[in-house]
């Protein structure tokens, strides 16, 4: 899970460790499990360690990901949306205000669930002017579904996926297995003046999304 998190850029160079007390406790595995997995991770010179002064990640070179760009209608993200019997769960419907480059926007966090079953971790941001048109279908519904119901403008939007690996919250909001892959998706939504209405970061159980690619080939239809 730690090379995961440093291979990926989540743990960035400098960043500390948790002690091995704490990550004892945290992965629920024995002590010397503990320090042999450390050990790996020096061996391969992901970490080094400063007696009296903890672990941390060292400076690494990251894969690099090769990117596969392509084009969708934003129609396609509302009709899947639409189809979908979520709930959000009340504990996760609450949310706050925070000022981003002197915008205002309502920051929320939630799981959604399909069939009694999670389906979605979502950590979101939505334009607090936009939120205040309809604050409670916005803190119960999925916010693409409210905005096109509203008729709110959307000029541009983008959306980027990558594969990833399930950490402890993950895995606990989620009810899948540790270190179990995930796909991570990071969306957003710019009104006409190129402003960031509604941004989202949302992580599904690997087994719950696919995507099916249609290709134009040159001079065929």
């Amino acid at each position: 899970m730690l090379r995961n998190q440093i291979m990926s850029g989540e743990l960035g160079p400098g960043s500390p460790l948790p002690p091995l007390s704490e990550l004892t406790e945290i992965m629920g595995v024995a002590r010397m499990t503990i320090r042999q997995a450390m050990n790996a991770l020096e061996d391969e010179g992901l970490i080094e360690r400063y007696p009296g002064r903890g672990t941390f990640v060292k400076q690494v070179e990251l894969p690099k990901r090769q990117t596969l760009n392509m084009k969708a209608e934003l129609s396609q993200l509302q009709s899947m949306v639409a189809q979908l019997e979520v709930a959000v769960l009340d504990d996760d419907a609450e949310g706050e205000q925070r000022e981003i480059d002197g915008v205002n926007y309502q920051c929320m966090k939630r799981v959604h669930v399909l069939e009694g079953k999670p389906f979605c971790q979502v950590d979101l941001k939505l334009d607090d002017a936009v939120y205040q048109m309809a604050p409670e279908r916005f803190a119960g519904e999925i916010v693409v579904s409210v905005l096109n119901d509203l008729g709110i403008s959307v000029d541009s939007a983008r959306q980027r996926v990558k594969i990833a690996y399930a950490d402890f919250e993950i895995a606990q909001a989620l009810e899948v297995k540790l270190n179990s892959p995930v796909f991570h998706v990071f969306r957003e939504f710019f009104d006409p003046e190129g402003q960031l209405l509604y941004s989202a970061s949302l992580i599904y159980p690997g087994e719950m999304l696919e995507f099916d690619i249609e290709f134009t080939v040159d001079g065929t239809k």
